[in-house]
């Protein structure tokens, strides 16, 4: 077997084991012992695709107009090239960096990220290059990824902040790492890293990581001074900077015009903050982009597909009824809700269908397929008086599917046990059905690698318009009612989200105008930070390596990834779901979140910096103090994030590396698993009010206690 050949085979059983190592995996059984129907019961329809491929393709597009280039890119500067800072060392570090910032007055910034051919990622195997701004162009550097050098040689960490040190230093003049806002001088609270996927110390690229989201369409200017070496002798400027730091560029260059530039604009900076010019081994600039970039297929997506729901509700076509489904369930109805669509098609290879002004664009509509279980619980006897039971909307785990409402380690007891009717759909592009066309894309262009991403806005508006149809044309099925009364309270409708689910319920609730209360659990962001040390990825990481070769190089596919992710990112959301809303969001909103230290599948790290945006407090009393949260004691009217400790002997994710064997664990699964939690989670949603869950701090010696 050729490498091309391993290659593909390995991305088939890698992704096969990222959909299996995040979803809620107990009991994935979806046992049945009722009678089917296959009766439609619908609001004006018997089923059917409305137009979901008009003006579609047939498969695979991943060409930049398609995956959504707003048009006018500059490119790069003639004789561009490489980073002239340390292109000895690597032709794009250090990054971000405004080198590789162009006008684009198109733009909402008026600025584009360019990158010249000769530093894009370069695909050893199948050969060319790879460049995730061709289908997701940006006007500005990414708010939620790291900044990178590489020195191509060991460094000692000893003298700089780490991640479990106080970040205090690193706002001092004096810090061996500097971020700095270049128009108020205000440094950034951070932390730094060494790439330890690899043990070569001549290929571990150095990481700076924010500890707080930049702002948009802000310059920064990081600083690098003052380490030393594995050797213990001091690390030497590149090459490019030291001519840059001490006017020695020759003339006429592309460093001399950089120089230049920094004498004005980068070194002033550091020296108003008291940062001496001589001891400096590296800086450079970088610009972030815009919001309004990042959010606006979303916010266009929304504001059409609203538009068009609301003057004509989803019509819902009931493909298969199953009553007494299983000992928890008493109906299971199958069937789809009709959504306006605008994707190029409603498979799994659609990328965002753009008109001529490169907005989304109407694609007709697409069938959509949903689940709604009703407990026995929910079922009254005969001519017996009832109340409704409450609606959960459910957000699914990582390439997971919507039957894990139906999975039997959870979802279906606790939904029994609490009295709570279930739906859901997939999310579209990070479902099971896109394993396939991922590893049809890693194998046949590796710039639209994480072209699914594009599916994810219409899998937002696909739950908001489930949503609505639970308020309105679900509520007239006959199948769903009991003496004419509805069996569910569609006035009263509710989120959870596990892991992804979390994840993505961040930005799907800042789309809806119908939940106000919400869980979320064991999710983070952003997902460039999450992808280093997460267990799952591991398969992954072994492909990235066999098409990138050298360890920095995959460390810089992750940095860059971050520019495909951002669009969808719930770091880009964050900031609208408590504090700064959008006008259709719920005015009482209020959200309970779960997080468990040591958690393998979803680090900390990420779920810190995504909590800490989010600007949610801790329950108090807390086993752990985090960077920059306030705490707050219970009862909570509002929103709150409670962090339990498994008491594990060994903590995973301390440093940038996979998990290994030894570090795995059930923090992940367990949270919703524990009585506790889920009296809480049963409060909140009922009652509103978050309780803390345990007496004391929420700390559990036994780590992994048998399931329920």
């Amino acid at each position: 077997m050729n490498n091309r050949m391993w290659v593909v085979a390995l991305s088939g059983a890698a992704l096969m084991a990222w959909a299996a190592g995040c979803s809620d995996d107990g009991g994935s059984d979806s046992a049945s012992n009722g009678a089917t129907s296959n009766a439609t019961t619908s609001n004006a329809t018997t089923g059917g695709t409305t137009g979901g491929t008009t003006g579609g393709t047939t498969g695979g597009t991943t060409g930049g107009t398609t995956g959504g280039t707003t048009g006018g890119m500059t490119g790069p500067p003639e004789g561009q090239g490489c980073n002239p800072l340390a292109e000895e060392l690597d032709c794009l570090l250090p990054y971000p960096t405004n080198y590789f910032l162009t006008e684009n007055p198109e733009m909402p910034s008026g600025k584009e990220v360019v990158f010249s051919e000769e530093a894009k990622l370069v695909n050893v195997i199948g050969g060319g290059t790879m460049d995730f701004l061709r289908d997701s162009p940006v006007d500005g550097f990414s708010m939620n990824a790291p900044m990178m050098a590489y020195f191509g040689e060991g460094v000692d960490m000893g003298n700089v902040t780490f991640h479990t040190d106080d970040p205090a230093p690193t706002l001092t003049a004096t810090s061996p790492t500097l971020i700095l806002n270049a128009e108020t001088g205000e440094p950034v609270p951070h932390w730094a890293e060494l790439d330890r996927f690899t043990d070569d110390e001549a290929q571990q690229a150095f990481i700076i990581r924010p500890l707080v989201k930049l702002q948009e369409k802000t310059r920064y200017v990081v600083a690098i001074q003052g380490l030393m070496g594995t050797d213990g002798d001091p690390i030497e400027a590149p090459a490019g900077f030291a001519a840059a730091r001490d006017g020695s560029a020759e003339a006429g260059t592309s460093l001399a015009t950089l120089t230049a530039r920094y004498n004005a604009d980068v070194f002033p900076v550091l020296e108003a903050f008291g940062v001496s010019r001589a001891g400096l081994i590296l800086a450079w600039d970088f610009t972030t982009g815009s919001e309004e970039h990042l959010t606006r297929d979303m916010l266009h997506i929304r504001e059409d597909g609203m538009a068009r729901l609301e003057a004509s509700p989803p019509v819902v076509t009931v493909d298969n009824l199953i009553m007494d489904h299983n000992e928890f369930i008493a109906i299971r109805l199958e069937g789809t809700i009709r959504v306006p669509l605008y994707l190029t098609s409603d498979g799994v290879d659609g990328l965002i269908n753009r008109g001529d002004d490169g907005l989304p664009e109407y694609n007709g509509d697409a069938e959509v397929p949903f689940l709604l279980q009703v407990p026995y619980s929910a079922m009254p006897q005969d001519g017996e008086a009832f109340d409704p039971a409450l609606v959960v909307v459910y957000g699914h785990g990582f390439f997971g599917l919507k039957e894990e409402i139906n999975y039997g380690s959870f979802m279906r007891r606790y939904s029994d046990e609490q009295r709570y009717v279930t739906a859901a759909v997939d999310w579209w592009g990070m479902a099971e059905e896109d394993v396939n066309q991922i590893l049809l894309r890693l194998g046949s262009d590796f710039s639209a690698a994480f072209n699914f991403v594009q599916r994810l806005p219409q899998a937002m508006l696909n739950f908001v318009a489930l949503q609505m149809a639970l308020q309105t044309t679900l509520t007239e099925l006959g199948d769903l009612q009991r003496d004419e009364q509805l069996l569910y309270d569609p006035d009263e409708m509710v989120y959870y989200g596990i892991s992804q689910g979390h994840i993505y319920g961040v930005p799907m609730l800042t789309m809806s105008p119908y939940i106000d209360r919400a869980v979320l659990g064991v999710g983070g962001g952003s997902y460039s930070l999450m992808m280093t040390r997460a267990n799952s990825f591991r398969d992954l990481f072994a492909i990235i390596g066999a098409y990138l070769g050298e360890p920095v190089q995959v460390q810089k596919f992750l940095m860059l990834s971050q520019h495909a992710w951002d669009r969808t990112d719930p770091m880009t959301y964050a900031r609208h779901l408590i504090d700064d809303p959008y006008p259709w969001q719920n005015a009482d909103r209020r959200y309970l979140m779960h997080m468990g230290l040591g958690d393998h599948s979803v680090n900390n790290l990420a779920s810190e910096w995504l909590h800490r945006t989010v600007g949610a407090p801790i329950l108090a009393p807390t086993p752990v103090d985090i960077y920059g949260m306030e705490t707050t004691e219970g009862p909570v009217e509002g929103s709150a994030l409670t962090v339990i400790d498994f008491s594990l002997e060994v903590t995973p994710g301390i440093e940038n590396r996979l998990p290994g064997d030894d570090e795995l664990n059930c923090v992940h699964e367990q949270i919703r698993q524990e009585a506790e939690i889920q009296e809480q989670i049963d409060v909140f949603f009922k009652e509103g009010r978050i309780i803390h869950p345990c007496d004391g701090p929420c700390v559990r010696t036994d780590p992994c206690p048998a399931r329920r």
